[in-house]
């Protein structure tokens, strides 16, 4: 007379005759982790990303948005900064920006546009780790993927022979893997056709053992922002913030703590080489270090944080995107989709 039993994605009860029919949620969503746990070691749940439709796309980039940055963004009336940058990847494209992203054909631009070599030194570049003759490499270099966003795709080696070479190989066969550009995570557009690549450079660093990094947030060729990156140490750094004269802004890091510097040498020249390298985009922003007096680019970058960018205080988000002037993008850049309409 009464009966339960399972049937798929279901429980069934059957009582005097009458078969009634229920749906399992606890089954759905045991079966629903363990297929996200077999995607997480398989290490490729970002690829399911690029499948998505732009609707869910842009679904997931508020969902992260709202959890990376503390509001909820407007993306069909963007005003921020970050709500702008990320208008961006759906809307607006310059092919330029995938030479200038991609760390091994970035050398090249930056020598054909400032008609001068001002990147640090390559080594050499390869497509494959087994290609690498360590035995010939310097005691210290850099090793980068040309995919990989930020620190994460880069490892500073300062003593060859206190290193775990099959180690260092095992990290870059894994980061030559699409999966691992940061367009399946942020959708980022520029970083989407880029060749994966390993590239070795030399070392810098300053005499006292730091690197400084002189960020340049660049507006159609205006600076309005500089970031100094100082006292870097087992992943941590000191950050400020300054005008384009060297004034110190009421502009602090959400992550970490704030330092102080002298103007740099040469700044006059690092302003300079800013302004022509941003002079073609409604924003970009041009990393350098200056070292003694030297000064190399270290990249230029389209999409900080991937345009979660925590500010502190938020007002410098709306300031910021006052700076950033869609509406004067050129029209052969733009293109508009029906999500955002």
């Amino acid at each position: 007379m009464f009966k339960i039993g399972k049937e798929n994605y279901h429980i069934v009860i059957n009582f005097l005759g009458i078969k009634l029919k229920f749906k399992n949620t606890k089954k759905i969503f045991k079966d629903f982790q363990k297929t996200q746990l077999l995607l997480k070691r398989m290490q490729i749940p970002t690829i399911y990303l690029a499948n998505l439709s732009t609707k869910q796309k842009i679904w997931y980039l508020s969902d992260k948005f709202y959890k990376e940055v503390g509001y909820f963004p407007d993306f069909k009336n963007p005003k921020t900064f970050n709500e702008k940058i990320n208008w961006m990847k759906f809307n607006y494209y310059n092919p330029q920006e995938e030479k200038i992203i991609d760390k091994y054909e970035f050398k090249n631009y930056i020598k054909n546009k400032l008609k001068k070599d001002y990147t640090v030194p390559l080594i050499d570049v390869y497509e494959d780790v087994n290609e690498i003759n360590f035995d010939k490499l310097p005691q210290k270099f850099v090793i980068k993927s040309t995919i990989s966003g930020g620190s994460s795709g880069v490892e500073i080696i300062k003593d060859k022979n206190k290193t775990d070479i099959n180690k260092l190989k095992y990290k870059f066969n894994n980061l030559l893997q699409e999966w691992h550009s940061i367009y399946y995570y942020s959708f980022c557009r520029g970083y989407k056709n880029i060749k994966p690549r390993i590239i070795i450079e030399e070392y810098i660093e300053q005499n006292n053992h730091q690197l400084y990094d002189y960020k340049f947030f660049c507006f159609n060729g205006e600076i309005k922002i500089i970031e100094f990156i100082s006292n870097r140490k087992n992943g941590n750094f000191c950050a400020s913030f300054y005008d384009e004269n060297w004034k110190k802004l009421n502009l602090y890091s959400s992550n970490h703590k704030t330092g102080k510097s002298a103007k740099p040498k040469n700044f006059e020249k690092m302003k300079e080489i800013a302004k022509i390298l941003s002079n073609d985009f409604p924003f970009v922003r041009v990393d350098m270090y200056n070292i003694n007096g030297k000064i190399y680019i270290g990249e230029m970058t389209f999409t900080p944080l991937s345009g979660f960018m925590k500010f502190n205080p938020l007002v410098w988000d709306n300031k910021l995107g006052e700076y950033l002037k869609l509406e004067k993008i050129e029209p052969k850049f733009i293109k508009i989709l029906n999500e955002f309409l």
